[in-house]
This record gives structure tokens, C-alpha cells and sequence, in this order.
């Protein structure tokens, strides 16, 4: 059994709130800006002009990457690269519950683990 699917069997959510969490993690992806920092390729004054620069009228329809290469901050290599990896970063289910309100953290923590330990009894 997965997590969400525990989760809407002890009535923690509901079926349609699992539903839409497992909706929003599939399209929810970390900015690219945040992946270049976390890899050390920019840092938070280079992250602010980008984000300025787009945020600019003229600018506006300009995506992070190539605003970042043409500041030249990043090379095209490694706006290809981040937005590679930034395909595989979504958020966590438990994530994306706390924030949308339908579970508490605490909540989920125990919830987490009750799961975790009823698995690790099932698994031996």
C-alpha cells in the first residue's frame, strides 16, 4: 500500500484531496533559479537580477534560462542540465498536503509513522 492511499483509508483525507495533491505534484516543479543555487552555478545577488530583469515589461516573456544566459550567469548547457533535473523535483505528497490545508504537519507525522512501522512489520 502507498502513503496517500493509507492516508484516505484511516480518513486523514479524503480520496478527491489525494487526488488533487498527486495532480499538483506532477506539474509542481522546483523554479529553475532554485535548482542553480542549490548547484552552486549562480548565487542569491545573480538570482535577484535575473528575477528583476524578468519582471520587466520588456522582458516579461523571457524565461529564467535565457535571461540567465544572456546575462551570461549560466550557459545554455546548464539551463539544459537544470531543466533536465528540474523534471525529476517534485515536491513530496505530504508537502503538497500541509500546504494546500487538508492535513496538519503534526498529523501527518504520526500518520507517517504508524505507516512506516506497520510496513516494516509486513516487510519481515
Amino acid at each position: 500500500m502507498i502513503f496517500g492511499e493509507y492516508l484516505v483509508e484511516q480518513n486523514i483525507i479524503r480520496e478527491k484531496d489525494l487526488a488533487r495533491a498527486l495532480e499538483i505534484q506532477k506539474t509542481d516543479r522546483v523554479p529553475l533559479g532554485q535548482l542553480a543555487m542549490q548547484e552552486g552555478l549562480i548565487d542569491n545577488k545573480q538570482l535577484f537580477r535575473i528575477l528583476s530583469r524578468q519582471r520587466k515589461p520588456e522582458e516579461k516573456n523571457k524565461n529564467f534560462g535565457k535571461l540567465a544566459v544572456e546575462m551570461e550567469y549560466l550557459s545554455q548547457e546548464q539551463v539544459e542540465t537544470l531543466l533536465e533535473r528540474q523534471t525529476h523535483t517534485n515536491r513530496l505528497l505530504g508537502e503538497i498536503l500541509v500546504s494546500q490545508g487538508w492535513v496538519s504537519q503534526i498529523e501527518l507525522i504520526k500518520a507517517l509513522k504508524i505507516f512506516r512501522s506497520h510496513n516494516k512489520k509486513n516487510n519481515f
